[in-house]
């Protein structure tokens, strides 16, 4: 048996969603049936009124009521009017539920018709049916407002970078961030530890549920068995870069990295103090890869190897024979190495990632292993990522710090990451099928090198600005290649770099918008020419 303040946060939870429901959804579409058959949202908020008018106001409280149950179902009206009756009829229902004997008889005689709880002749039994009705109800509620108004990315203008900071009659294709939502788990914890205003101080026993969940992924999905005690939490791979870099490295030593690279990557390493030492990928007539022959020559006087795979943003996933030669040559050169594995689980078949630390115990003793579930389950703005360190002396240097130096991610990342991967798999294979598809639209539409895993595509256009000009001519926005080459002597400003993570929908108007601009680039042309003649 519940207390009746715990009945009325229940309740109160229910209606809250359908007000919002509502709300959202305005004068126009709250009254919009979008099935045949089917009621509309301003007909069921009116509906749970009469329910709660006539089982609590009624047969609770003793109540006299006028009800047309058939006319709740076809309602309609003002938005603003519904919302003041709901306040009105609410107050009197907090009232009656905090009088109410759940164990004496009810003040009156229910529908003939009604199939209800057992001992329906109670109080207590009319306030479950009451309960009942608006979860049901609710729940009924959020997939009428889907019908009606399908969640688009025009839908998250405003709540983030990517379609924030983009005008209202563009397309936003920049940011690697997805239009595609969350999995269901991860949005059901999240919703969880709001109703439960959970956000005192976190608490788990034993191991950190975190370090586990990634652990036991690595494990399963990837084949790799980090070593236990290794792996410490941080806010966002970039985090972990900058970290890695003031413990591994001087001012002055050289960092190396594949360019392109992440722009923000190549900003943190100038920033602080250290050479960029430029890795340049090469398009070799059937894919990106770089020159193995003379990595250690270039490799030479550095301290620190950065290595993304796969590879942003040319979408490569490097194979075994590429990463042993990079370990090969770290082993030869004594250089820690960094691994950005965060777009590991958007690999497409037949491509598999091979995490760089699987490949020997002597190259797990040398490398950081950084990754993150925000990528590949859309997590970006709840900052979570993690570190397994592999070098002895690292890990010292780390532990030998104030514990609380680099601060710590909110419980909201953590629900979300131990729910993604704990019990996200199979979202995670729809999302990934969907992200082939659109990869191999934009390939046929717009001829470069397909990426073998992210969402990702990095299109030689031409031209100094080719990213510039198309926001202003075709209203769509890409990542300027220029910015993937910032700080060295690698030339990438006739790249552009464009997200395909939407629906096939904004997709089709993306690439619509783009393709009469494809047709005057003699490097696309060109291109689409290399891959004819080399098939």
């Amino acid at each position: 048996m519940i207390s009746a303040e715990e009945y009325l946060y229940y309740t109160d939870r229910a209606l809250d969603g359908m007000v919002r429901i509502v709300t959202e959804l305005g004068d126009e579409r709250a009254g919009r049936r979008p099935l045949p058959g089917a009621n509309s949202p301003f007909a069921l908020l009116t509906h749970c009124l009469g329910v709660v008018e006539f089982w609590a106001g009624t047969l609770v409280a003793g109540r006299p009521s006028q009800r047309d149950r058939d006319a709740e179902f076809t309602a309609e009206g003002r938005v603003e009017d519904l919302l003041q009756r709901v306040e009105a009829v609410r107050g009197q229902f907090a009232e009656d539920v905090r009088a109410a004997a759940p164990g004496e008889p009810i003040r009156g005689t229910p529908p003939a018709g009604f199939q209800g709880p057992d001992r329906v002749g109670t109080q207590g039994a009319a306030l479950q049916h009451v309960f009942e009705e608006l979860a049901q109800h609710h729940g009924q509620m959020e997939i009428l407002r889907d019908c009606i108004a399908p969640r688009r990315p025009d839908a998250i203008r405003g709540s983030g970078v990517k379609w924030g900071s983009t005008a209202p009659d563009t397309i936003a294709a920049w940011v690697a961030d997805m239009d595609l939502g969350v999995a269901p788990a991860i949005r059901d914890g999240l919703l969880d530890l709001v109703h439960r205003e959970d956000f005192g101080y976190p608490f788990w026993r034993g191991e950190d549920p975190v370090v586990t969940a990634f652990e036991d992924w690595m494990r399963q999905r990837h084949g790799w068995s980090p070593r236990p005690g290794r792996t410490r939490v941080f806010t966002d791979v970039l985090q972990i870069l900058q970290v890695m870099v003031e413990h591994t490295t001087a001012p002055g030593d050289g960092v190396a990295i594949h360019v392109p690279a992440y722009p923000p990557f190549l900003a943190s390493i100038q920033r602080a103090g250290r050479r960029i030492v430029p890795l340049p990928m090469l398009d070799d007539g059937a894919r990106w890869t770089f020159d193995t022959g003379r990595l250690a020559e270039r490799l030479a006087g550095c301290r620190l190897l950065v290595l993304v795979n796969p590879h942003n943003p040319t979408g490569r996933v490097f194979d075994r024979a590429e990463l042993a030669a990079v370990a090969e040559v770290a082993e030869r050169l004594d250089l820690v190495v960094l691994t950005d594995e965060i777009h590991a689980d958007l690999a497409y078949e037949p491509h598999r990632h091979t995490p760089f630390a699987s490949l020997s115990e002597e190259t797990a003793a040398r490398t950081v292993t950084a990754t993150s579930a925000t990528k590949a389950f859309n997590l970006a703005a709840l900052r979570l990522a993690v570190a397994h360190v592999g070098p002895p002396a690292v890990w010292r240097s780390l532990d030998a710090q104030p514990i609380d130096l680099y601060g710590t991610p909110g419980i909201a990342g953590r629900v979300a990451t131990v729910a993604a991967w704990r019990e996200s798999y199979t979202w995670l294979n729809r999302t990934r099928e969907l992200l082939r598809r659109n990869r191999d639209t934009v390939a046929a539409r717009l001829p470069h090198r397909a990426p073998e895993a992210t969402y990702l595509s990095w299109i030689p256009w031409g031209g100094t600005d080719p990213a510039g000009h198309l926001e202003r001519a075709a209203k769509v926005r890409l990542s300027p290649g220029a910015d993937f080459s910032a700080g060295t002597a690698v030339d990438t400003a006739g790249f552009v770099r464009l997200n395909f993570a939407t629906g096939p929908g904004v997709l089709a108007e993306m690439l619509d918008r783009l393709e009469p601009a494809a047709a005057e680039s003699p490097r696309l042309l060109d291109h689409a020419g290399d891959q004819e003649r080399s098939i």
